[in-house]
């Protein structure tokens, strides 16, 4: 008998590949003084490279394919990936390693993976510092079902863990505000808390859903089940430069776009990421107390070729290790291979890597020791990190949150104060973690180190007599990573002296606003002072303007001239506008505040007139806001927004002097399209501007606009006077 004919659906469901991209880099300097010399995803945690947990948990998850994007020290990464168990025949999973030295964000890798169309189905996007046992398989199954079948509109599904606040392994600047549809698990709302206690939430999510869950209590993994079309999402969005951008920006165009975004939330399971010193020393806590399992020391030791023992209390000990009569491993402490122990010590928490060498009479507690550590007697340490090849010297107190990077000598008899970041070699500008200036060389040049040093040597009196050891100081390249940088691990500091006070930080804000709104970017003289006062108007109308990028407003006007004459319908001229947002990376604020402007100057285009009080004009105006109604409620869609057109449009008529009776005009026929709502053109006739530059000018749009206003207040009470007879009767 012939066999049966397998159906279609079943063939597919054979081909499908499970992907997965990991980042191998983090793009930020949180660590530092550690990772000039070795890229985070190589970084040892509980003496295994952070990559090869990340590895394991796509294995587990029946991943066959892995592309790991490798930036600042690649090379390091690549030599590791050729040397791994992955290239070995046989392996279920195939680990590509991809250079990409010009890279400078997340955005940016998956420009490039769209570029050289790697992806061809769903794939799991992670990064390479990510600690998880958690079988991701489900997860993909669920999303595949959901892009398939009852939302083919999802492109992303992001897992989040349950982890209340406080959590050691939740980082705040990692925590989230959420907002999920209680029945669909539709991400309506993502926002990233720090240390707010308030959140806006749009009103329209309160309006157009009835059944919302608000979640603080959720710790994102940074691990997402994508769809293949997000690389191209990025490519056409090149201001994307994050996956928090990704995400903001497909929920706030989400109707423009139609994408959407669900998550998905695990309890039973474990998944943390390292992102800073705190979260290093809780994943690592985690792992010593087996809430990783399998990934535990004892088998992931055996599985590098290293024997590990599990004892009582926590304790890891490899066979080759050499322990002094007298010394004490109390709890939760993990001993590398080929290390000394010497005669009294005490420790308690810590991380040993291999061939280290511990004196007598030393107090190690909640401490890291990687490879080739030399600590004399009668040190105490306690919760620090110590890099390979560290030597600290006899009689050294070492107090909380210190790390000691590559080499660094320190003693003998000083006292190392809390939070103190130090290195072997006087830091460079550009010696920070996520810096690509080394390209294929990761070793500092030796003709700069020696230079260095005979311009300045090391502070003997704090760091020792012996020591080769210079300061490390945290560079901040952006407000972004200013916002999001955490205390020192290990040090409590107080919050009034990491950030300014809230009047300061208003004045700054102030003050900042001021230089933006400065000058008239449509119509701007360069011999003419800014902040010269119009006689004839009362007050500068130059001043308090949105600016315009004058590029991006003439694409747009050309872009709706094209469409008003080749008849491009609604949704492609959508697509249109949006990618010359994203190509002049205007914000959508800017968008708004020039749609009326354009239909304006695209009536005057139709009429082959100059802008002017025209009544040929005017008559296309409205008829443009008629036709294009639609498209800008797709924009203009709440009170915010409306009031963004309106300030819009008052600025188009200042600019345009002849235009200053139209304005009334102008502002009915928004009115008349369903564009603008009567209680918002209210609201801003009524509103208060501060300073006095603004109250001037909103006074003198107040008396343009007063004859609508009266006409709209007329409309409103013979309205009521008529139901109110209606009742009557």
């Amino acid at each position: 008998m012939a066999p049966k004919a397998k159906n279609r659906n079943e063939d597919l469901e054979e081909e499908f590949c499970l992907q997965a991209v990991v980042i191998a880099d983090s793009f930020n300097v949180r660590f530092g003084p550690i990772t000039y010399k070795k890229p985070r995803a190589l970084l040892p945690l509980v003496n295994i490279p952070l990559l090869d947990y990340t590895l394991e948990a796509l294995a587990i998850s029946g991943v066959k394919d892995v592309f790991v994007f490798c930036c600042h020290l690649g090379d390091q990464i690549r030599e590791h990936i050729r040397k791994s168990k992955w290239q070995e025949g046989g392996s279920p999973m195939t680990v590509t390693p991809m250079m990409l030295d010009s890279c400078r964000s997340m955005g940016d890798v998956l420009r490039e993976i769209d570029a050289k169309s790697l992806i061809r189905n769903d794939f799991i996007l992670i990064t390479g510092d990510i600690v998880s046992n958690m079988d991701l398989s489900q997860i993909v199954k669920e999303h595949r079902e959901r892009t398939r079948g009852k939302d083919k509109s999802s492109v992303m599904t992001m897992l989040f863990k349950v982890a209340l606040p406080g959590h050691r392994s939740r980082c705040k600047e990692d925590s989230v505000h959420l907002i999920e549809e209680g029945e669909t698990k539709r991400l309506l709302h993502f926002e990233k808390c720090l240390e707010q206690r308030k959140v806006k939430v749009p009103s329209e999510i309160l309006l157009e859903h009835d059944d919302i869950i608000y979640r603080n209590d959720l710790m994102d993994c940074q691990i997402s089940i994508c769809s293949p079309i997000v690389p191209s999402l990025f490519t056409d969005n090149f201001d994307f430069l994050t996956r928090e951008n990704f995400v903001k920006g497909i929920l706030e165009n989400e109707e423009i776009t139609g994408y959407k975004i669900h998550i998905s939330i695990i309890q039973d399971k474990y998944a943390a990421r390292v992102s800073n010193l705190q979260t290093y020393d809780a994943i690592s806590k985690d792992i010593i107390a087996r809430w990783t399992y399998p990934f535990v020391p004892d088998m992931c030791g055996s599985s590098n070729g290293e024997r590990m023992q599990y004892e009582r209390h926590n304790v890891y000990c490899s066979a080759d290790v050499t322990l002094a009569r007298g010394c004490d491993l109390q709890q939760e402490v993990v001993v590398g291979r080929g290390t000394s122990i010497g005669q009294g010590t005490v420790i308690s928490g810590c991380v040993i890597g291999k061939n280290c060498q511990i004196g007598e009479n030393v107090k190690l507690k909640n401490s890291f020791l990687w490879d080739n550590v030399v600590i004399e007697n009668n040190c105490d340490i306690d919760t620090a990190l110590l890099c390979s090849d560290v030597k600290v010297l006899s009689n050294v107190t070492i107090k909380k949150g210190v790390v000691l990077s590559w080499e660094v000598v320190i003693g003998p008899k000083v006292v190392i104060e809390s939070g103190t970041q130090l290195m072997s070699e006087h830091q460079k500008d550009d010696w920070n973690e996520g810096d690509h200036s080394f390209g294929e060389d990761s070793e500092p040049n030796e003709d700069r180190l020696n230079s260095s040093s005979e311009k300045e040597k090391p502070d003997t009196g704090k760091f020792g007599s012996k020591c080769k050891a210079f300061p490390y100081q945290q560079h901040v390249d952006s407000e972004d990573e200013e916002e999001e940088a955490v205390d020192y691990w290990g040090v409590s500091t107080s919050e009034s002296d990491e950030r300014p006070s809230e009047e300061e930080s208003s004045t700054d804000e102030e003050e900042s606003n001021e230089k933006d709104e400065e000058g008239d970017p449509m119509n701007l003289e360069e011999d003419e002072p800014e902040d010269v006062v119009d006689s004839a108007l009362g007050f500068n109308p130059n001043a308090s303007m949105m600016e315009i990028n004058m590029a991006f407003y003439k694409e747009l006007l050309d872009t709706f001239i094209r469409a008003s004459t080749e008849r491009i319908s609604d949704d492609n001229l959508i697509l249109e506008i949006n990618s010359l947002k994203h190509a002049y990376t205007v914000p959508i604020d800017e968008v708004i505040y020039s749609l009326p402007a354009v239909l304006f100057d695209l009536a005057a285009e139709e009429n082959q007139m100059s802008v002017t009080a025209n009544a040929k004009i005017l008559s296309s105006f409205r008829k443009n806001t008629d036709r294009y109604s639609a498209l800008l409620c797709k924009y203009i869609k709440n009170v915010e927004t409306q009031l963004v057109a309106i300030n819009g449009v008052c600025d188009y008529v200042i600019r345009h002097s002849d235009l200053k009776p139209t304005l009334p005009h102008l502002l009915n026929s928004l009115y008349d399209a369903d564009v603008l709502k009567e209680v918002t053109i209210l609201r801003w006739f009524n509103s208060t501007p501060s300073g006095s530059n603004e109250a001037e000018k909103h006074k003198f749009l107040k008396l343009l606009s007063q004859p609508f206003i009266n006409w709209l207040k007329e409309a409103e009470e013979e309205s009521t006077d008529s139901d109110d007879a209606d009742g009557d009767e």
